[in-house]
């Protein structure tokens, strides 16, 4: 099994009767890979020396160890190989390491068992959890959820007990990702594999965990040019003056909330791929704040108030989840004529969908990124058992699929995930 031929092969070293060699192992040649950044979760200087004692496993097949794997990365010539652990994600700009050379054999002895170690129980996290144990038990496996109810010793105790029990997998999101280096420390020492879920966090190298999880600038480009497209297919700007003059792109951002802004920009940056001849000073960029629904209504509110009576055309773009209840209700507030407009957010909660359902108008005018967990569940669940049965690395970085919203998916979209 590879951990005890890793084990073994450090007993080797440590006695110093051969030197490791292999195609696997020493310094990576230079690559195109990005160097990762410094300090990534909290890693000091101290942690990424050579020097310092490496909490995990001995490197099989004489790879290097995750020290000198950090170093190498941060040096630009770190070389993306899922079976030695480590993969580039262009998506996220991390690194990631799975300790996949270090993994146990899984079926030596007759089960496969996974685990969730969740930081709650939600109305977001049970869909997940139940369809990711559905999954794996329909592959024969045994399933354990573990709730740590906001506790985070609680949640380290999880960890703990499922290595206790020899468990094989296990998907993590916990409740402080500062309490992921030493639980990933633990995982790796034991031979579990791991991958985090929407909470992603380093080891204490600055490795990230593999990760099921958004990828905000990516869901929201695509409902950007999925919106350009229906855009042209409705005419919407037909009656706009030459010089957009009665026509303003609004997008509710929030700075401060990197998801949220990532979500904006990659919108509008499909939208002005299509429509190029925008001008700048037809679209004006809000700070809402944290984007809950009173922050959106207090900014658009005086957006809308200052240019009604100017703007016939509106295109709208937020990511918080909270802007298509306010923006339609200060629209009706001031008489828009709702086909005028366009709404494009993230929907993430039953809200946007039911006013859809409730109103054609509305219906016909709000798009959206279906933000629906329990689709991730079934996702990691057969990530793993490709894991267990083929013996494919976990992917560094896996992003949610793209659901997207409107008036002919609404209906059962709802019905489906709400």
């Amino acid at each position: 099994m590879k951990k005890y031929i890793a084990l073994l092969l450090a007993l080797v070293l440590a006695l110093g009767l051969a030197a490791c060699g292999g195609d696997d192992g020493g310094t990576p040649a230079s690559s195109d890979q990005p160097a990762a950044s410094g300090n990534a979760g909290g890693q000091t200087d101290d942690a990424a020396s050579a020097g310092k004692d490496d909490p995990a496993p001995a490197p099989a097949d004489g790879a290097m160890t995750e020290a000198e794997a950090w170093a190498a990365a941060e040096a630009g010539t770190l070389e993306a190989d899922p079976k030695a652990g480590y993969e580039y994600s262009d998506s996220t700009g991390l690194w990631y390491y799975s300790n996949y050379p270090n993994y146990k054999d899984f079926k030596a002895d007759g089960k496969v068992k996974v685990a969730f170690v969740c930081k709650f129980a939600s109305a977001w996290f049970v869909p997940k959890a139940d369809s990711l144990g559905e999954t794996v038990k329909g592959a024969g496996y045994e399933y354990l959820f573990i709730d740590a109810s906001s506790d985070e010793q609680a949640w380290l105790d999880g960890i703990q007990n499922i290595i206790n029990q020899d468990f094989d997998a296990v998907v993590m999101t916990p409740v402080n990702t500062a309490l992921l280096p030493d639980a990933i420390a633990m995982l790796q020492d034991a031979g579990i594999a791991y991958l985090t879920t929407d909470d992603p966090g380093a080891d204490a190298y600055g490795f990230y965990s593999p990760h099921y999880g958004l990828d905000d600038y990516y869901l929201h480009n695509e409902l950007g040019k999925y919106v350009a497209g229906k855009i042209a297919e409705r005419n919407f700007f037909d009656g706009v003056n030459d010089d957009y003059s009665n026509f303003l792109f609004v997008l509710q951002d929030s700075p401060s909330v990197e998801a949220i802004h990532n979500r904006n920009v990659g919108f509008y940056e499909a939208i002005m791929e299509a429509y190029p001849d925008i001008p700048e000073d037809r679209i004006i960029w809000l700070d809402c704040g944290g984007s809950l629904s009173d922050e959106v209504m207090e900014k658009f509110s005086s957006t809308l108030q200052a240019n009604i009576g100017t703007v016939d055309k509106w295109l709208i773009s937020a990511g918080g989840a909270d802007s298509v209840v306010p923006s339609v209700t200060l629209f009706k507030e001031q008489g828009v004529d709702l086909s005028n407009t366009i709404i494009a957010d993230c929907f993430s909660t039953g809200n946007p969908y039911e006013l859809m359902l409730q109103d054609d108008a509305v219906k016909n005018c709000c798009f959206g990124v279906g933000l629906a967990s329990a689709p991730s569940g079934v996702g990691m669940g057969e990530i793993i058992i490709d894991l267990v049965e083929n013996g494919t690395p976990i992917p560094g970085f896996t992003g949610y699929d793209l659901i997207v919203v409107d008036a002919d998916s609404v209906q059962e979209i709802y019905d489906t995930y709400y």
